[in-house]
């Protein structure tokens, strides 16, 4: 069992469910006709890395993905994109919440590191998802830094933020390809595989200490 102060975890599938299709449904529908499915989902994720990077702010990577289907977009319809988007997402899993509330004084540092745009800071630091952000010590937010997992820089970001080292701290993201990432920065780390996966790996291989 390793000995672990500083745990830091994945927001997207992770601590919230799957991106909800019933507001894909409505982004599309936002952007009218020209919106296949396909269509919609290739401009959809062509510019997100550039939208988490913090590249682009909300205006302009709607704009992009309503420049490739061929649609213009009002400032309004620009802002019903965002908010669909941000639910779509933004939908914490309840066995996670009850996890992270649980742990709460059993572990030195929580830490979420999370790959997500402007829209999705603020509505973590100020807006409705603010009282289970508030849960963690540490948010490190990848448009706020310009980095992106699974770039070394920011597991060392995060890990400065947290003041923790390496060998005592674990990293939990659906992504193999940020594991990885972890892993080659010398954290510990393992894929989100489901909350009972989740739940029963931490209780037999990990042990939180202050």
């Amino acid at each position: 069992m390793k000995r672990i102060s500083c745990l830091m975890l994945d927001m997207g599938g992770v601590l919230t469910e799957d991106q909800r299709q019933d507001k894909v449904e409505e982004m599309r529908a936002v952007l009218g006709p020209r919106a296949a499915r396909e269509a919609f989902s290739s401009a959809y994720w062509r510019h997100r890395l550039d939208y988490d990077r913090g590249l682009l702010d909300g205006l302009a990577y709607w704009g992009r993905i309503a420049a490739e289907l061929g649609v213009a977009l009002t400032s309004d319809e620009i802002g019903r994109a965002v908010r669909a988007d941000l639910q779509s997402w933004f939908n914490m899993r309840p066995a996670m919440r009850d996890f992270v509330v649980g742990i709460k004084g059993k572990v030195r540092r929580l830490v979420l590191l999370s790959n997500i745009h402007a829209d999705g800071a603020r509505y973590l630091r100020d807006g409705e998802a603010r009282p289970w952000a508030a849960l963690f010590d540490e948010l490190v937010l990848s448009c706020e830094h310009k980095l992106l997992k699974p770039e070394a820089e920011i597991y060392e970001l995060a890990l400065g933020a947290a003041g923790a080292r390496p060998a005592e701290t674990l990293f939990v993201d659906d992504n193999p390809d940020n594991v990885e990432g972890a892993l080659r920065a010398g954290l510990s780390s393992f894929r989100f595989e489901g909350e009972e996966d989740f739940a029963a790996r931490m209780a037999r291989d990990y042990e939180l200490a202050l």
